[in-house]
């Protein structure tokens, strides 16, 4: 397909390493680039003249990731080389949302929508960039911007379709958005990263004050949850759809379905990701990914698989990789106002998630193999290194 804007086109979609963030429709300065679906899939496109200023291009996180000078640019230290590479940090904790129906809400601990609540409320932020659902099409993910906490917890729990959050960043400035907030996976924070690194555009850059990443193993192709409405269960007319969660009902979370007619359909998590996500629809750009836990955002958030060590009663715990002083002070100010309540968690056990190994080990390997035959990959400026070490594994638990 012909997307009509030179650089991008040419040494990024067409050699296959778009992530899908949004970033270039966000930058671009005159408007000129639009998000639209390619086989079903968000793909940007040139719909005016492009003016050929190279913005999108410099900052896309598709081809080119200088990951250890970003992180020193902005942690000020580069991280301690180990087998449990999990960048810098400066301090690892599991815990959950202090507001009851912000934890139920969210996938694990709702720790990032309690976050962002926090944030805006405290003035850190004005606005939030989400992922959400789009409300014509309840099926089709679509990107949000939040201004209020009722829209953060509408846009709590996870997305397993790829979200362009990055598209919104001059929507937000039009709004009037003076102090930004974004949650993204490590594509879309590294595409900010480089934004503020770059300082472009300008306009926008300066006004992003908090970037809050996720654990990524991988996202999917859009195309593997039609597959799933279709084959597992029963829907051939999306326009059945009422509604669509991938993350709804009881801990952990299952991909629920409602429909007009008033039926509810529900897929067990373990099932539905373990057995046709993550092993047919990985999106190939995610396959040769070495950032699992968000290495460039000021906090980091994933879930936490393994047996619960707080809280009276279970209900999900989050797990967080504090980077900045950004993120450190934020988190300090929620525990103290019993926004999150957290514990200090080895950051070993990090390891122990099934993401951990397909990004670190799986995509690392992958990307060095890649580099061998000379097939178009990310550069990420470093070293990978994917030795294999004995470690305890934690899933999702299967309820049926």
């Amino acid at each position: 397909m012909k997307t009509g804007f030179p650089q991008l086109e040419n040494l990024v979609i067409r050699r296959g390493l778009c992530t899908g963030c949004g970033s270039c429709v966000g930058v671009c300065p005159n408007g000129a680039l639009e998000m639209t679906r390619v086989y079903g899939e968000p793909m940007p496109v040139c719909r005016d003249k492009c003016s050929e200023c190279g913005i999108c291009f410099r900052i896309c996180p598709g081809s080119d990731v200088p990951l250890l000078e970003l992180e020193k640019h902005f942690f000020g230290s580069n991280r301690n080389p180990t087998l449990t590479d999990l960048g810098f940090y400066r301090g690892s904790y599991v815990g959950y949302a202090g507001e009851e129906i912000i934890r139920i809400k969210g996938a694990s601990g709702g720790v990032v929508t309690a976050l962002l609540v926090h944030a805006l409320e405290k003035g850190i932020i004005d606005c939030a960039i989400v992922a959400g659902f789009n409300k014509e099409k309840p099926w089709l993910t679509e990107a949000k911007l939040a201004k209020s906490k009722k829209e953060i917890i509408d846009a709590a729990q996870s997305k397993y379709a790829v979200v362009p959050v990055n598209m919104l960043f001059r929507e937000a400035v039009k709004a009037g958005c003076q102090r930004v907030g974004i949650v993204g996976l490590p594509c879309h924070i590294h595409a900010v990263r480089k934004m503020q690194y770059y300082d472009i555009p300008r306009d926008i850059a300066g006004k992003i004050k908090l970037t809050i990443g996720l654990f990524c193993a991988s996202q999917f192709y859009f195309e593997g949850t039609r597959h799933i409405l279709v084959e597992w269960c029963g829907v051939d007319d999306m326009e059945e759809i009422a509604n669509l969660e991938y993350r709804g009902g009881e801990w952990p979370g299952h991909f629920v379905v409602k429909l007009h007619s008033g039926e509810t359909i529900t897929i067990d998590r373990h099932r539905y990701v373990y057995h046709m996500l993550m092993p047919n629809y990985k999106r190939d750009r995610c396959e040769m990914c070495i950032d699992w836990s968000s290495e460039l955002a000021d906090i980091a958030v994933g879930d936490y698989w393994a047996t619960p060590t707080i809280g009276d009663s279970f209900s999900g715990t989050s797990a967080l990789l504090v980077r900045s002083l950004t993120g450190e002070e934020l988190i300090k100010s929620a525990v103290e106002e019993k926004v999150l309540y957290l514990e200090v968690l080895e950051p070993e056990k990090l390891c122990s998630g099934v993401g951990f190994e397909m990004k670190k080990h799986g995509a690392a390997f992958r990307l060095a193999q890649r580099q061998q035959f000379g097939w178009p990959t990310p550069n990420y400026h470093m070293k990978v290194d994917y030795t294999p070490f004995f470690r305890e594994f934690h899933m999702a638990p299967e309820k049926k």
